[in-house]
């Protein structure tokens, strides 16, 4: 199959996508091979529900909790230049107001453990601020997709934290960081690693976005919203997200997500950002990339490491041939963004919208299976 035929047939399967699913009104799709060989970019539905624009491979999109990969990038990259470690009790950089009573777990206050070890591997135990749902209460999840734009900082997520929800389990102890045991997704790790970032560097978090990684790697149409290009209609918006089938407006929720899933790019800076990262490019040293692949247990088939996600199906889910590792992050507005060791293939894009998470990991697996002997 030559690479025509190829482009059509990711072309297709989008179509297909956004013309058969009853939520998907939008969705771009980019694959890139690592030696470089193949490049290749596909969009299909309506970027803006009150415009009926036509999406494009080039429009702006919410990359999510993708932004995550960025947070953890930024922080390797300043342990490598001597400005912390993760061995770094977030005491060391952060107000007590912050931390005092932060992580209490059965009557034992864990708050002095915490690491910022603990934060980028997901293996605090501090509870999720978006996702949980506080004892009658609503998530802040809940909030947004009945229509609520609320806006937070990280002294809120930290007050909703302490005060409203609970932790799940004590922080991971020294010595057991290669265990391999469980990690618990909490968007509350990311936002308090952000504001350690500024602190450490004493520059907001959108200045070190573009001078660590933003501008070395010339990703000219990524920022982190509401620091970066206008987010008017009429200069390019980011593609609406949906919840079912009714598209979100959340200028102040995405303002607020920052080190946890405010990022804006499109779908080749973002394939540039994970090759150059997966790749080891970014840092100085290639160790810095392999400790970022010491995995959690998630929750099946997903398995978590430093700011990086790796989904690995068992075998009997595939007798006949191997299945994929992807390794990357996922984002949930249905945003993507791997590598796959078969074929060797770099693949990104979003579907926007919050429901049926499991619907862009079949995406990247039937890429793979259209892609995937072409370099093998």
């Amino acid at each position: 199959m030559d690479h025509t035929a190829i482009g059509y047939k990711l072309q297709s399967e989008i179509d297909a996508l956004v013309r058969k699913s009853k939520d998907v009104f939008s969705a771009v799709l980019g694959v890139a091979t690592k030696n470089g060989d193949f490049y290749w970019s596909v969009a299909a539905g309506t970027a803006h529900a009150d415009k009926g624009d036509v999406m494009k491979v080039d429009t702006p999109i919410f990359i999510a909790s993708i932004t995550k990969m960025y947070t953890a990038a930024a922080t390797l990259i300043l342990e490598e230049r001597g400005l912390l470690t993760l061995d770094n009790p977030i005491s060391k950089f952060l107000p007590s107001s912050l931390v005092e009573g932060l992580h209490r777990y059965k009557g034992r206050d864990y708050s002095d453990l915490l690491r910022i070890y603990h934060l980028i591997s997901q293996t605090s135990g501090l509870p999720d601020y978006f996702l949980a749902r506080p004892r009658g209460g609503k998530s802040m999840f809940d909030l947004i997709v009945a229509g609520s734009d609320e806006e937070w900082d990280v002294e809120a997520v930290v007050d909703m934290a302490k005060s409203r929800l609970s932790p799940k389990f004590p922080p991971e102890p020294r010595g057991q960081e290669t265990s391999g045991k469980k990690a618990h997704y909490s968007d509350t790790n990311y936002q308090l690693l952000g504001a350690i970032i500024e602190s450490v560097t004493e520059k907001p978090l959108h200045e070190v976005f573009d001078e660590l990684i933003i501008e070395p790697l010339k990703l000219s149409s990524t920022y982190l919203y509401g620091h970066g290009k206008p987010e008017a209609p009429e200069e390019g918006s980011p593609a609406n997200i949906y919840y079912k089938e009714k598209p979100l407006y959340l200028d102040k929720a995405m303002r607020s997500f920052g080190p946890d899933g405010g990022i804006v790019s499109d779908v080749e800076d973002s394939l540039r950002f994970l090759r150059n990262l997966m790749e080891g490019k970014l840092f100085e040293e290639l160790s810095t990339l392999e400790r970022m692949k010491n995995w959690k247990r998630l929750s099946f088939p997903l398995q978590y490491g430093l700011g990086l996600m790796r989904f690995k199906l068992p075998r009997l889910f595939s007798p006949l041939s191997p299945t994929a590792e992807l390794i990357g992050h996922a984002g949930a507005s249905n945003a993507f963004l791997f590598h796959s060791d078969v074929g060797q293939l770099y693949i990104g894009g979003t579907l926007n919208q919050l429901q049926n998470q499991g619907r862009p990991f079949r995406l990247m697996l039937k890429v793979v299976s259209i892609l995937g002997g072409m370099t093998s």
